[in-house]
């Protein structure tokens, strides 16, 4: 691409950090958006689990401040934003010791907006993605720097796509819906939120082949007991006859197998692009990265238990469960 700026021998890097490609290039082709959205960073939030601890989060904030000192939540701010729209995410990190990217997940922009640190550049002041989505669907942003630390610490966010109808449509001339609900679904090994953001660049053992996770989360909020119920945009309440779309994503490194506690949805997206025919499912697996959009429409009131366990990857056992729960009335 000719974009890249390497800093030293056969690495390049920032503060001492390996394979990190600091830079803020003009963005090529640069249009008038549709819609623009500004995210600087945070690298000093918390969470607190249900058993009291505190652990680190890092993620992006809504604003162009670098250094992030508002508007701090996990996940990240949601992007929503229409089919054919043109789209800027500005991304500033100036007078911050820390390289980011924007990576938006599923989409397909041009490569000097796909924010893939370490292939183009590692965002060191302020640069502009543009892109244009042209799939309705439930998709993620996240960082692209030292990916599996970054993403792990917290650095990502909902991105959503609607028809031109808007919300309440998935598909143009497609199904409908009358209540959203989000189930991002990650494990939380909390040894590496102590890590430095650099960790394991230039090659050291950092652990970061091994995850063992001691927290499950959905949506930010732990999910091991009852912080999730009865909380939206996580859970949900819908009427029988109403029509309810859960968005799910898997955004932990784990596979998940979520269970929807006798609900029977249809999954009309999966990945952000449409099934030539809906799947009935009582339950779904998935892997990293993966995305259903799936509709359910209850026929019987009650308190349904959406549970989500957290599989390991080579033995299969359930390290744990992530759980919300969906309330249906008459």
């Amino acid at each position: 691409m000719g974009m890249r700026n390497r800093n030293g021998g056969g690495g390049g890097g920032t503060n001492g950090a390996c394979y990190v490609y600091p830079d803020s290039p003009a963005t090529p082709g640069i249009v008038t958006p549709d819609v623009t959205f500004d995210r600087g960073i945070y690298m000093n939030g918390s969470i607190t689990m249900d058993d009291g601890n505190s652990i680190r989060i890092w993620g992006f904030t809504d604003g162009s401040g670098g250094g992030g000192m508002g508007g701090q939540s996990f996940p990240s701010p949601a992007m929503r934003v229409t089919a054919g729209q043109i789209v800027h995410s500005r991304l500033n990190v100036q007078g911050m010791m820390w390289v980011h990217t924007i990576h938006h997940h599923g989409i397909e922009p041009a490569d000097h907006s796909d924010g893939v640190g370490h292939i183009s550049w590692d965002v060191d002041g302020v640069y502009t993605y543009q892109w244009r989505p042209m799939h309705p669907g439930t998709y993620f942003y996240h960082c692209h720097t030292n990916t599996v630390l970054h993403a792990e610490m917290g650095m990502y966010g909902a991105l959503i796509v609607d028809p031109p109808e808007g919300p309440g449509t998935l598909l143009s001339g497609g199904p409908t819906y009358d209540v959203e609900a989000f189930w991002v679904v990650d494990e939380i090994d909390s040894s590496w939120h102590r890590l430095r953001w650099d960790a394991g660049t230039c090659g050291a053992d950092a652990g970061l082949n091994t995850l063992n996770p001691d927290y499950f989360v959905i949506t930010g909020v732990d999910g091991s007991g009852t912080s999730a119920m009865n909380l939206a945009p996580i859970s949900a309440t819908v009427q029988v006859g109403q029509k309810l779309l859960g968005r799910y994503v898997c955004a932990g490194y784990h596979p998940q197998k979520i269970n929807f506690g006798g609900l029977k949805g249809k999954v009309y997206v999966s990945d952000g692009r449409p099934l030539p025919n809906p799947v009935e499912v009582t339950e779904l697996r998935a892997c990293s990265a993966e995305r259903y959009d799936i509709i359910f429409e209850p026929t019987e009131p009650g308190e349904y238990i959406i549970s989500t366990d957290i599989i390991h990857w080579i033995t299969g056992e359930v390290l744990g469960t992530a759980k919300t729960n969906v309330v249906v009335t008459a």
